[in-house]
């Protein structure tokens, strides 16, 4: 068995000039959907603030869904989360908080159109300066869901589809980013999120290019079996080939909460009304992992840390 090949992906390949593919909701429907002043009491992404600026690290997590009460019950019920609610000219965002920290939000999904008529959860990555990232992801072929915006005490974001139609958004916090943690085990908190994608290695060239990742490729019999993208000595995200069980779903993010028991977890998923997406996986370093989807269609993972190194205690 082939062991795993280093393959950097060179920064001249990394953006070609070309249309950008917009999908842009109305200036009234993004006035709906993040309107002026609905984020003024939202907590700032780091307490206290910091200077840290991590490029490309997985920040913060939006649930956009179709069902903003049953999917506060489900994840309450699962995780344990509590809510605190901001309501603004008729627009709910809820803050999930674990330990007295926030962890995710939730908001109901703007629909711009009956295709877009389902859930997601969608990852927010470090940069430097949004609006000099979206106008290089802009040249890469990336669809625009809502153009860079301010929010108080948040930052700037943008809402962007990668090429193969992902959703992910880019975010520079107004607070710093939280710090990179050597040893990350705390039950109850995100894991790195991980791409799939029908064609690994061209979105690796993409997301390389919008935030500098070293790239290291694992060789499969065709392919990739996983592309590991990292910045720094941390590993950020990676990207694997779609499942064949979710071959009628489009290229997508899927975040990973850690959990004391994937097998648990799961089967409490499933009694709540979700599903399982794509089951039980164990990686080489002993985590094992479980893809599902809550009773509106929102796609997440779980991950279970080996006993050796899980904390039970929650941040």
């Amino acid at each position: 068995m082939p062991g795993i090949v280093v393959r950097m992906i060179p920064q001249r390949k990394i953006i070609t000039v070309g249309t950008v593919a917009v999908v842009l909701a109305t200036a009234a429907l993004y006035a709906g959907f993040c309107p002026r002043g609905y984020a003024a009491e939202v907590p700032p992404l780091t307490t206290p603030a910091s200077n840290d600026r991590l490029v490309g690290k997985f920040i913060w997590v939006d649930l956009e869904t179709t069902d903003l009460p049953g999917a506060r019950r489900f994840y309450h019920a699962l995780f344990g989360w509590e809510y605190r609610d901001y309501r603004a000219y008729g627009v709910d965002y809820t803050v999930a908080m674990v330990g007295g920290n926030p962890v995710a939000g939730l908001l109901r999904q703007p629909v711009v159109r009956d295709s877009e008529r389902h859930s997601v959860w969608l990852p927010f990555f470090s940069v430097a300066n949004v609006r000099a990232t979206f106008e290089l992801a802009g040249k890469a072929h990336a669809g625009v869901r809502s153009a860079p915006q301010s929010l108080p005490q948040r930052g700037t974001e943008a809402r962007l589809t990668d090429p193969e139609g992902a959703m992910f958004a880019l975010l520079t916090s107004s607070s710093g980013d939280p710090a990179d943690d050597p040893n990350p085990r705390a039950l109850g908190t995100w894991g790195s999120p991980s791409l799939l994608a029908r064609d690994p290695g061209r979105e690796a060239v993409f997301y390389q290019g919008l935030f500098q990742y070293a790239v290291l490729g694992e060789p499969a019999s065709a392919g990739f079996e996983r592309v590991r993208l990292s910045s720094g000595s941390y590993e950020r995200a990676d990207i694997r080939p779609l499942p064949g069980s979710m071959s009628a779903m489009p290229a997508q993010w899927v975040s990973f909460i850690r959990v004391f028991s994937v097998a648990d977890t799961s089967q409490q998923a499933v009694s709540l009304g979700g599903r399982i997406v794509v089951a039980e996986a164990r990686a080489s370093r002993g985590a094992s992992s479980v893809i599902l989807a809550d009773p509106s269609g929102a796609v997440f993972g779980i991950v279970e840390l080996p006993p050796e190194v899980a904390q039970r205690n929650l941040p």
